[in-house]
């Protein structure tokens, strides 16, 4: 399952932005399949910087990725039942601190992705209607040799900034924010919602090496 995590983030970096413009499309299939294609441009043609200094992937995690992640979102979806206990001032801490692990551990999947080696396919596109706001778009991570990994993004479409943000992803039928709830509130529980907030920034300022996995609170 942690090899499935593995490449299941790796493809989770193509739900990005090619450029400091943000790239629009009312339909998220499209879309995905628009800045996929130009993300895997911008790691092929930075892949010596990154071979030079691994903490380059934070970069281009932040600046291609984030801005298509619904990080707020997520984060209270991953903070649960225990946003009602917390302060304001925590709640801000905490999505500022999952929002730096995020791209920390994005950054480390990276590190087990070659573009030479995988393909993502885009499976079943539909047409969105004006009142969908939540739709989930199929794909296949495809390498020679292996059997194709079957992800499902859950995308929500944010009225604020009018564009598809991805806020979930489920491998093989697990989903790995409910994963993720699940680690963090067992952080939570054990070590109180200042320690955790420590611990995962700790863990996003941990530097970025080549033979990096993938790592979860603990």
């Amino acid at each position: 399952m942690k090899t499935l995590v593995i490449w299941a983030i790796s493809a989770f970096m193509l739900v990005a932005p090619a450029s400091a413009e943000l790239i629009k499309d009312d339909n998220p299939y499209r879309l995905l399949e628009k800045v996929a294609e130009q993300t895997f441009a911008r790691i092929a043609n930075e892949r010596d910087m990154i071979n030079e200094n691994p903490d380059h992937l934070k970069v281009i995690v932040e600046d291609e990725l984030m801005p298509y992640v619904d990080n707020i979102f997520a984060s209270k979806k991953v903070l649960g039942r225990y946003f009602k206990d917390t302060s304001n001032e925590q709640r801000q801490a905490f999505y500022q601190a999952f929002t730096d692990y995020i791209i920390a551990t994005y950054a480390r999947a990276f590190t087990q992705y070659d573009e030479a080696k995988h393909e993502v396919e885009f499976v079943n596109p539909k047409d969105v209607s004006p009142s969908d706001r939540d739709v989930t778009v199929e794909t296949r991570v495809v390498e020679s040799g292996r059997d194709p990994i079957r992800l499902n993004f859950r995308v929500r479409y944010d009225a604020g900034s009018e564009i598809w943000k991805a806020y979930d992803l489920v491998v093989e039928g697990v989903s790995l924010l409910s994963s993720k709830q699940s680690e963090i509130n067992a952080v939570i529980r054990s070590r109180g919602i200042d320690n955790t907030i420590e611990l995962l920034n700790n863990k996003a300022q941990q530097p970025i090496r080549l033979d990096d996995e993938v790592d979860v609170p603990a």
